[in-house]
């Protein structure tokens, strides 16, 4: 029986494309965050008597966006170097987290069921977020985007399948 070298025990990170894929719903958020602004300060403008004050407004708006959009580019690259998920026999393990760092363990035991979703974006660059729903209701459900969708769909079905011990 040959070994899937996702289910090797190795820690991997997820896919680089989650990098593009994240700047983009980002910047998306920052463009429109800064249209409904300047759509604002421009409306202000018109029902004000001067337009001197509005020109310090419109200035910091462009500083703020510009400040963001420079954010929404930077951040997903550092994001992307401290998640990283290993798959075994005994479960996955996600760890994540540049400031608040955290280690999720999911023994096979405790999965109920796991769902992998793509949206229009992620389906576009072959990727996909995987959903384990475990047993109890703190964190009863972890994610995991950015993985390649055959390598959702391959741990998908690495996570549900087989004789489980029931641990209860």
């Amino acid at each position: 029986m040959e070994t899937d070298s996702v289910l090797d025990g190795q820690e991997r990170p997820v896919d680089s494309a989650s990098i593009t894929v994240i700047r983009i719903v980002a910047l998306g958020w920052v463009l429109g965050i800064a249209v409904v602004n300047a759509l604002g300060l421009t409306i202000a403008w018109f029902l004000a008597d001067g337009a001197r004050p509005w020109i310090t407004w419109a200035l910091l708006l462009l500083v703020v966006a510009a400040g963001l959009s420079w954010f929404s580019y930077w951040w997903p690259a550092v994001r992307y170097r401290y998640l990283r998920y290993r798959v075994d026999e005994s479960g996955l393990v996600i760890r994540r987290g540049v400031l608040w760092r955290s280690t999720t363990s999911i023994p096979l035991s405790r999965v109920q069921h796991t769902d992998v979703s793509q949206g229009p974006l992620q389906r576009s660059y072959s990727l996909g977020t995987l959903v384990v729903h475990t047993a109890g209701t703190d964190n009863a459900s972890i994610s995991l985007a950015g993985l390649q969708h055959s390598v959702a769909l391959r741990v998908r079905d690495h996570l549900v399948s087989g004789e489980k011990a029931d641990a209860v």
